[in-house]
């Protein structure tokens, strides 16, 4: 009896155990991050950076912070908005000499985004977290300076609309706290950069740049507290 006794006192205390919430299943809990790194800006004759051997140039700095409420293990929502710095060109093709004028801008950018989390596929709570996520939102692009370009000078200021595709990878603790990086690649509205393409089409090589975004890719890191 005394045996029987002891193997129901630990199913009677395993069990329990066994459907525990792991400490890294964050559903239905609210987050907050911070996150900050470089943006490299492509739009209109970037080429000129890399023609001109300056691409470190294009490379500004950039910073956000979001907060976000997981509804699954799965499945999370998360509202940023951050500050960004960038750099353009005017067109180096249409003047005499093909010289680089370059320019600096800034933004202040809001997204709203929807995170799949890998790790939540398999189980209900992993301390490493692959996600993937998706966004819309848009930007204020503002301070331009003066490339001295002969006739080509940016507009100042400019709203668009704008979307975004990423990738996270999160490494958390048992306190809630983690650390990530963030790899992000936007797509906003050509009056992003301040200059639309020419009206003269002159082919994509030749100085037009047809592509109707101006694009920025962002590397951050950054640090995400889960509520309890």
């Amino acid at each position: 009896m005394r045996k029987i006794a002891v193997i129901l006192a630990a199913l009677l205390v395993g069990v329990p155990t066994l459907f525990a919430q792991s400490p890294f299943d964050y559903s239905k809990r609210w987050n907050f991050s911070v996150q900050g790194g470089l943006a490299a800006t492509l739009s209109e004759n970037a080429f000129g950076y890399t023609d001109t051997h300056v691409f470190q140039d294009l490379l500004k700095l950039q910073g956000s912070a979001a907060i976000g409420y997981d509804f699954t293990t799965t499945f999370g929502v998360r509202l940023a908005g951050g500050y960004a710095g960038h750099a353009g060109s005017s067109n180096i093709y249409d003047t005499y000499g093909k010289a680089n004028y370059p320019f600096t801008y800034k933004s202040v950018y809001a997204f709203a985004d929807a995170i799949l989390n890998l790790a939540g596929l398999a189980d209900n709570g992993s301390p490493f977290n692959p996600k993937l996520y998706g966004g819309l939102g848009g930007a204020r692009t503002f301070g331009f300076t003066d490339p001295h370009h002969p006739w080509q000078t940016p507009h100042d200021p400019n709203f668009v609309l704008g979307m975004r595709a990423g990738a996270i990878a999160e490494i958390d603790f048992t306190s809630g706290l983690g650390i990530f990086a963030d790899l992000c690649l936007e797509a906003y509205g050509d009056w992003h950069n301040g200059i639309r393409p020419s009206d003269h089409d002159q082919g994509y090589f030749a100085g037009y740049a047809g592509f109707p975004f101006d694009l920025v890719g962002k590397l951050s890191l950054g640090v995400i507290y889960h509520f309890k």
